[in-house]
């Protein structure tokens, strides 16, 4: 099944894509470089689920051809599946920066935010990357 949108939409959807692919490609690779601190944020799953969708390629397909479909000023149409896949991807990463959020307060809230520094500054970081990607 294909859904269809115009050029307007579509240049819509490609920045979109764009924007939710790379910052699916930050939380892939957070899980991987720090699978500890993924864990101990709740994130782990998340990251997984973001490796996934990303080595699907439908972000990649969507981008494509939405940006190609915006340049030509002609309708685009996509595979149901790949747009849901993206819709996914951006509810994991939501998720996501919500968990590193919760984490990053309940750390600075902690009697002693001196021993946690390391891991404030790292997950503010990642919360940095994934919500100025998605937003």
């Amino acid at each position: 099944m294909n859904v269809s949108f115009g050029p307007d939409m579509a240049r819509v959807l490609a920045e979109k894509a764009k924007h939710v692919h790379m910052a699916g490609r930050e939380l892939a690779l957070f899980g991987e470089n720090e699978p500890w601190l993924a864990s101990d944020a709740g994130i782990e799953i998340g990251s997984l689920e973001a490796r996934t969708i990303l080595s699907s390629g439908a972000t990649a397909r969507v981008f494509e051809a939405a940006d190609s479909a915006a340049r030509s000023g002609k309708t685009v149409s996509l595979m149901a599946g790949d747009v849901e896949a993206l819709s996914r991807l951006e509810g994991v990463l939501a998720s996501a920066s919500a968990k590193i959020a919760q984490k990053q307060a309940m750390l600075e809230a902690q009697e002693s935010p001196m021993a946690k520094v390391g891991q404030v500054l790292g997950l503010a970081a990642t919360a940095i990357g994934v919500i100025k990607q998605v937003f």
